[in-house]
């Protein structure tokens, strides 16, 4: 019993190396490719670029191929990888609590990858944030009430679909409880069914309630559930969501290439062992995969020579997948709802940004005054990659950077030279500088030597209220071009106009 190549490639979501497709990757799309996976090192600079040189020669091949991304908003965003992105991401929205608004920005996000030809947006995040010191998920999620983070998973699906880009609502099971980064080890966590259904299974369920069309696996496991990372689990992928959820449309799994699964199983083994727990879009990774793809076409076969996977489980994963296509095809949802706009004719995700701020001590500026920055640079998870973060920019752009000084990783605090005492005010950036020994040691060294110092922290915001003695703060609730937009503006009084585009 032979898979033909149409039939595996159908389940498969590689990605491929530089600005512009590769010849291998338009062959592959030729015989039957699911979809490509771009990432923020596939985007070729300059506006519009991205259909031209990207998205329209795939097309031309396949007009109904997936073409993915991961576009959270906030720090997770490849339509603005170089920038940071224009929307603030899940905690500053779900510290907003407006669900119609988080809708208006899911809309807003569709016609941003509608624009640029691409019909699959891995988003959003349905994971309940129940542990603060989780090193992978933080502002990735709307918060840590079950409730709260369901009522937004589903507007914000809502928001994404009814301009036909399909949604992707992850990391099933949930991802929050995690003391660990699944991009490098395999997280535990230890839930029980009941805490399970409690705390992470009601985002799924709202999402699933609101017709999203695909459901991500995470790299977690849950030993009270089974020993595989859920993503390998045919009692979490099929018992739990398939059965027990209801779910019906496509399951992707994360990226294999994420170490805990491709160190132990390999892109093959680990592709035939989510196909058999009921998977059907397999997603690669970043790596290039030209030549993945015969590494999991070999894998396939030889599953099937041993009876470990049929040919029965890899038709059904197609066809799901084939469906998902149908939906999402361009041509088809040419006439798709456009969806609620902004409000006051102002860019959505600002707006948004600016009412998504906690402000701790900080005056707003009303003179239009001149700041110096200092940004403690930190290392970013490998979800984030290397977008760039930080006031400079916006301020730049407001007329109101007097300078710019950028710390790195580790650096004493004497080696740190703080710009002169003029006049202008002094913001230290931080990126949850909670739960980071280094930039909480750099900060005190700091407010020694400027009392003044406003410190701008672009990480998750504290749950509880910060007590009347603590340092002056501002917290943006995330890195994105939109939160430091809207924090620079507070900080120097000056108002942004027109396209939030830097």
């Amino acid at each position: 019993m032979r898979a033909d190549t149409a039939l595996v490639n159908a389940c498969l979501l590689p990605a491929y190396a530089g600005r512009s497709p590769a010849d291998w990757i338009l062959r592959a799309a030729d015989e039957g490719l699911a979809g490509v996976c771009l990432f923020g090192t596939n985007f070729p600079p300059g506006a519009g670029s991205l259909r031209e040189e990207v998205t329209a020669p795939l097309r031309a091949v396949r007009p109904d191929l997936l073409i993915a991304l991961d576009e959270e908003g906030g720090d997770v965003t490849r339509l603005d990888y170089r920038r940071g992105s224009v929307y603030p991401g899940n905690h500053a929205l779900g510290a907003v609590a407006d669900v119609a608004l988080t809708r208006q920005v899911g809309a807003a996000i569709a016609r941003d990858l509608r624009a640029g030809g691409v019909n699959l947006c891995l988003a959003p995040c349905a994971d309940v944030n129940s542990r603060p010191d989780n090193p992978i998920i933080g502002v990735r999620s709307f918060g840590d009430r079950p409730d709260l983070v369901a009522r937004h998973t589903a507007a914000y699906v809502q928001g994404l679909q009814e301009l036909g880009v399909a949604a992707t609502v992850k990391h099933f099971p949930g991802h929050g409880d995690t003391r660990t980064d699944s991009h490098s080890e395999l997280p535990d966590i230890d839930r029980d069914a009941a805490s399970l259904d409690a705390v992470d299974l009601p985002p799924f369920r709202a999402g699933i309630a609101a017709g999203v069309k695909a459901v991500m696996t995470g790299h977690i496991r849950l030993s009270h559930l089974d020993g595989l990372p859920a993503t390998l689990s045919r009692r979490i992928v099929t018992g739990l969501l398939r059965e027990r959820l209801g779910f019906r449309g496509v399951v992707l799994t994360d990226a294999l290439e994420m170490a805990p699964i491709v160190r132990r199983w390999g892109y093959g083994g680990a592709a035939v062992a989510a196909l058999a727990a009921g998977a059907d879009l397999v997603v690669l990774g970043a790596t290039d995969g030209e030549k993945l793809l015969p590494e999991v076409h070999d894998a396939v076969q030889e599953a099937l020579d041993r009876g470990t996977l049929t040919l029965e489980r890899v038709a059904e994963a197609a066809c799901r997948v084939a469906s998902l296509r149908a939906w999402a095809d361009p041509a088809r949802r040419a006439d798709a709802d456009t969806g609620p706009g902004p409000s006051g004719g102002e860019p959505v995700g600002l707006v948004a940004a600016r009412r998504a701020l906690l402000v701790h001590g900080v005056p707003r500026a009303a003179d239009g005054r001149r700041l110096h920055t200092v940004r403690l640079a930190t290392v970013a998870n490998m979800a984030v990659g290397e977008a760039p973060w930080g006031l400079d920019a916006p301020l730049r752009g407001l007329g109101a950077l007097a300078s710019a000084t950028d710390v790195a990783p580790g650096t004493e605090p004497p080696a740190i030279g703080l710009p002169p005492d003029d006049g202008a005010a002094l913001a230290v950036v931080v990126r949850d500088a909670e739960h980071d020994p280094w930039q909480r040691a750099v900060l005190r060294a700091l407010r020694t030597r400027r009392p003044d110092l406003i410190t701008v922290d672009m990480g998750p915001a504290p749950v509880r209220p910060l007590p009347d003695d603590a340092p002056a703060t501002l917290f943006t609730r995330g890195a994105g071009l939109a939160n430091a937009t809207a924090a620079a503006e507070y900080l120097s009084g000056r108002v942004w106009r027109g396209p939030l585009r830097i």
